[in-house]
């Protein structure tokens, strides 16, 4: 069994659960009041004292990394797995908070195409391409033909043949789809911040996400049993138009494939696998 759970995603906050029978994860800390991530996590059955197996650090922006999770992540001392400049700017987030030093027990390095094992969940980090060095996820659990198969990348500016072999065959997709070329151009924002939006180190549009899912369809023997899509704009995207976009360029989906926004401000449904 995997299972998904995305509880915040956008840009005024990110985090999601990765489980399997015998572990669960959490993917970044974003939710911004300790209130909102303590009620979250209750209900998603980390009350009574249990914890994650591991927190995976995607990248260091505010937005993935706040000081309400990591203050949660640090007090009940649950593993922090991330890259290096992440981790660094949660030692530094943790020193401007407390005026201390982070504890370093419990906090490793990892490093992009190694895999690492979390219980029965593997977990296989990998680059993207956006303004800080960012991770995406591949999680597998069990083997053969029972093998589940999950990828994750939720900020990344452009996606093609080097991300490929992470989305092939896979039984879910997370994959940003973060704006609408025509509301971000139409946007009252500074030409310099839609720019910065629209590089290859931004942000996925629409458009480039359901491109990106053609060419995974493509290059797959299975299409996924569903697409995610995560970390709309608030400002420069909607729901509805997202998936009907997205569906558009990847016609290999069909409707045979559930296509889903994940929610900005609550959580999104349990997915399984």
């Amino acid at each position: 069994m995997l299972r998904f759970r995305s509880l915040r995603s956008g840009s005024s906050g990110n985090m999601a659960l990765v489980e399997t029978s015998r572990a669960r994860v959490a993917v970044d800390l974003g939710i911004p009041t300790r209130r909102d991530l303590l009620e979250e996590v209750r209900q998603n059955g980390f009350g009574e004292g249990a914890v994650p197996a591991a927190v995976l650090l995607s990248h260091a922006h505010s937005d993935h990394l706040g000081w309400a999770g990591l203050r949660w992540n640090r007090e009940a001392r649950i593993p922090l797995l991330g890259h290096r400049e992440a981790l660094s700017a949660a030692a530094g987030l943790h020193r401007q908070k407390t005026g201390r030093e982070m504890p370093w027990d419990g906090v490793q390095e990892i490093r992009p195409g190694a895999t690492y094992l979390v219980g029965d969940l593997e977990v296989t980090p990998f680059e993207v391409s956006h303004d800080v060095r960012t991770f995406g996820f591949l999680f597998r659990t069990g083997s053969g033909g029972m093998q589940r198969r999950l990828v994750m990348a939720t900020d990344l500016g452009q996606a093609g043949v080097e991300e490929l072999p992470y989305f092939r065959d896979v039984d879910a997709v997370v994959i940003e789809a973060n704006y609408d070329e025509g509301m971000l151009q139409r946007s009252p924002r500074h030409p310099l911040d839609k720019a910065r939006v629209a590089s290859s180190r931004g942000h996925l549009s629409n458009l480039q996400s359901g491109g990106f899912l053609q060419r995974v369809g493509e290059a797959s023997l299975r299409l996924p049993q569903v697409v995610v899509l995560a970390h709309l704009s608030r400002d420069h995207n909607e729901p509805r138009l997202a998936e009907e976009t997205v569906r558009r360029m990847a016609p290999c989906l069909d409707h045979h494939v559930p296509v889903l926004a994940a929610p900005a401000f609550e959580p999104g449904p349990v997915l399984d696998f």
